[in-house]
């Protein structure tokens, strides 16, 4: 029987400067491009018009990028893997600044994707999972909750100055900013950024160990389901009786859940697991799910309930998916696996819009919709959990 694993006196805080600037990176890059393209568009329609191909390419280039960064990491420096993404989403960012005609834009926002993928999510996540191996869940945390807050922060004051001088000044700041963040990488120790040797298998010895494929679907049903509540969430509870402002107010505050959601997850996956964490999760965000269809009967607690369920439980999927992979597939497997499935996931989940308006034309409505993405959650948590084998201990 494995004995109680005591914190180890040399184990790095979460709060190590390597994080520490991994996050600024995330904040300022993601939030000032990614975040901040949906709230700048209707400022770029009137030069160019309807730019719904553009925002897709700059989603499906993030995407491929993605599986070339997962690969790219693990047989180079992670360092300037994040200086080439750097480099690349400020040049594209300042290239979409410059435009002066729509096929001009549309490449210059696939530059700017793959400068995403490059110096964000998967090359962050690799390094965190390197270097802190047995804090990875606080340090993720701190992590992915600074593109959250880069997505509070960026847009509202990338736009106001959209509003006060011009959108092509407001991109050709953010660009600025995230070239200066590159000195900040100096800080990142320097290698591959493969996984940990799988410092938490004893811990999860218990239960029968998913394959890449397995782990790879369950993400991918589980981001779906996310992505599918997120674009039915406003217009489910208008059907339910509430306002167009109530309900933004109430999607605002769902997605804001998710920054305590990270920190309090972060420290319960470092103590069970992120496979069962995330298994966990799912089975959370399929209750929460399902709570949307509370509005109505219950009112505001209804609404008070899918907020807090779904509001906490969509932020950690994105975490514990990230310890699930580290410990599936330890080492040198890693980077190329968690580039494979946040890439697959991304790209499906991007279908979540399209696959919602099919099951409206069908005359599903909303339940049948929150039934099927709620589904999709708990198939994802069993799928990641090995089965109901999941509270074994």
């Amino acid at each position: 029987m494995r004995a109680p694993r005591s914190p180890s006196v040399s184990a790095p805080s979460v709060l190590a400067p390597s994080v520490l600037v991994l996050s600024v990176i995330a904040l300022i890059v993601q939030g000032g491009t990614l975040m901040t393209l949906p709230a700048i568009l209707p400022h770029m329609t009137g030069d160019f018009g309807s730019l719904g191909l553009a925002a897709t390419v700059l989603l499906v280039a993030m995407s491929g990028g993605n599986l070339i960064v997962g690969r790219l990491i693990g047989r180079m420096d992670a360092r300037a893997v994040i200086a080439g993404g750097i480099a690349l989403a400020a040049a594209g960012w300042l290239g979409a600044a410059m435009a002066q005609d729509r096929i001009w834009l549309t490449a210059a926002l696939a530059l700017t994707g793959a400068g995403i993928a490059g110096s964000t999510i998967v090359p962050g996540i690799a390094i965190i999972t390197r270097d802190m191996p047995q804090r990875r869940g606080g340090a993720l945390a701190l992590f992915l909750g600074a593109t959250i807050l880069g997505g509070a922060i960026m847009p509202p004051a990338l736009t106001l100055i959209a509003d006060l001088w011009h959108w092509r000044t407001a991109m050709m700041l953010a660009s600025a900013a995230m070239l200066a963040t590159m000195p900040l990488l100096l800080v990142v120790r320097r290698g591959l950024a493969t996984g940990a040797d799988a410092p938490d298998a004893g811990r999860t010895a218990v239960l029968p160990r998913p394959g890449a494929v397995q782990v790879t679907a369950a993400m991918t049903m589980v981001q779906l389901s996310i992505n599918g509540i997120l674009f039915a969430l406003v217009d489910g509870l208008m059907r339910q009786g509430l306002s167009h402002g109530q309900a933004v107010t109430a999607f605002g505050i769902a997605n804001f859940m998710g920054l305590p959601a990270l920190l309090a997850g972060g420290w319960v996956a470092d103590r069970i697991g992120g496979r069962e964490a995330f298994a966990r999760s799912g089975l959370m965000l399929a209750g929460g799910s399902a709570a949307l269809l509370a509005a109505g009967p219950f009112g505001m607690a209804g609404v008070a309930a899918f907020v807090l369920l779904w509001g906490v439980a969509s932020a950690l999927p994105g975490q514990t998916g990230a310890m699930m992979i580290a410990e599936v597939a330890p080492g040198a497997r890693f980077p190329a696996l968690l580039g494979t499935a946040v890439a697959v996931a991304s790209l499906v989940g991007a279908l979540a819009p399209m696959l919602t308006d099919m099951m409206l034309a069908a005359g599903g409505g909303l339940a049948g919709i929150v039934i099927a993405y709620a589904g999709l959650a708990l198939g994802g948590a069993m799928l990641a959990g090995g089965r109901w084998s999941l509270f074994t201990k």
